[in-house]
């Protein structure tokens, strides 16, 4: 599957908070169709976890890192605490199976990836990075 270079775009300008450029994009997606979206941002989101995250995190480090996320967020931002853990300790391990709602686990995603990227220890190369390695592996899945 091929993954499009507007769908990387999206998720720049997002975590970059360049909202014209987000929406504008976004408009283009929609009617383009959004195809393999879910892929990219799966692998983002594991990218990103474990960046943040060591594979060893116990359960209280995750709990933590899920309350810093969420008191961080814009308000009405929701989304199912137990839910954002189980898929950050999946991405941490890969081999645990998990059930969540697939609306709740693109909200969970969008957020953690907003959380963890947009903090200003990320350097541009460093998105640009995982940027690309996240493509790699979609276009391979």
């Amino acid at each position: 599957m091929k993954i499009k270079p507007e769908m990387v775009e999206y998720i720049r300008t997002m975590v970059k908070g360049d909202h014209e450029a987000n929406d504008r994009i976004e408009a283009e997606l929609d009617a383009q169709g959004w195809d393999n979206f879910p892929t990219l941002l799966g692998a983002v989101f594991y990218f990103s976890v474990n960046r943040r995250l060591s594979p060893k995190a116990t359960a209280g480090e995750i709990m933590l890192f899920v309350a810093e996320m969420r008191a961080a967020a814009p308000s009405g931002s929701q989304i199912d605490p137990t839910a954002a853990e189980k898929l950050v300790r999946a991405a941490l391990d890969p081999s645990i199976d998990i059930s969540v709602e697939p609306q709740m686990v693109g909200r969970i995603q969008g957020m953690t990836i907003l959380h963890i990227l947009s903090n200003p220890e990320v350097t541009d190369q460093d998105l640009e990075t995982l940027l690309a390695n996240s493509v790699d592996a979609s276009n391979q899945a």
